[in-house]
């Protein structure tokens, strides 16, 4: 997913430091990798 690899190994119990989360407005957010710019959406669902 990530051209450094950031993303493909992101553990849950740490903080995230090597991103940007971006909220999108529209029900997604965008995990922002800081060092080559890649963009996972993330879809948010509100139950």
């Amino acid at each position: 997913m990530c051209k450094c690899g950031n993303i493909e190994t992101l553990e849950t119990d740490k903080l995230i430091e090597a991103f940007e989360l971006r909220n999108c407005g529209d029900g997604t957010a965008a995990l922002v990798c800081k060092k080559c710019s890649t963009v996972v959406y993330l879809y948010v669902k509100n139950s």
